[in-house]
């Protein structure tokens, strides 16, 4: 039987691309960049994972493809190029080899979706606490943050909206911050799409969020 952790570290000398599927939120790709005596680094700056979070992770190296869950140690691990991108994964379980779909396929399998990503740091979705989705057109979304929420946008500023979908691609669009009002509690953003490339699976998966939101 091969040692996962050999394996990691022949995977990490060769920077292999991998993806990484957290509880909550979107796929989001990564590279394995080194091992440690606590578990695995990785790199990955759109990855929405807060420490104690368990996640799956799906590589390929040399023609064979690996699964295994972990969880996240520490976030804002340094990495080359002195982002706070990385993350150290440890207590590797369910390590498993041969031929593995990619990790979107089985994100897309479970459910919807929606993460608003800032320019820096990883995202947060908008259907999972604390934040609240309050309405979403294929011109944009409304939702709210906790006052104290470490992530702040600014009004006027630039970010992305990611799409979560069963059956369909995951799409990101470039999104803008058109106005930001104080609640009780908390913050209520309304933030518009500016740029979409294909409109009719744009279109798809905002009417299935709808959906989701009115049965909600």
């Amino acid at each position: 039987m091969e040692d996962p952790r050999r394996v990691l570290e022949q995977a990490a000398e060769r920077r292999v691309a991998c993806e990484i599927l957290p509880r909550q939120g979107g796929c989001a790709s990564g590279q394995i960049l080194r091992v440690e005596r606590g578990g695995v680094v990785v790199h990955a700056p759109d990855l929405c994972a807060a420490g104690g979070e368990d996640v799956r992770c799906w590589f390929a190296f040399d023609g064979t493809s690996y699964t295994f869950e972990a969880s996240v140690i520490r976030a804002g691990v340094p990495v080359p190029d002195r982002s706070q991108h990385g993350f150290l994964l440890g207590f590797l379980d369910g390590w498993t080899t041969g031929e593995a779909p990619p990790l979107h396929t089985a994100r897309e399998s479970e459910g919807l979706d929606l993460l608003v990503i800032p320019p820096n740091g990883p995202g947060v979705s908008l259907l999972a606490g604390p934040a609240r989705l309050l309405e979403v057109s294929v011109n944009g979304v409304t939702f709210t943050l906790p006052k104290d929420h470490k992530l702040v946008f600014v009004e006027g500023g630039s970010t992305r909206l990611r799409f979560v979908v069963p059956g369909e691609d995951p799409e990101e669009v470039d999104a803008r911050v058109s106005t930001l009002v104080s609640g009780e509690g908390c913050l209520i953003y309304t933030v518009s799409v500016s740029g979409v490339r294909d409109p009719e699976p744009h279109r798809r998966m905002v009417a299935a969020l709808q959906r989701a939101l009115e049965a909600g």
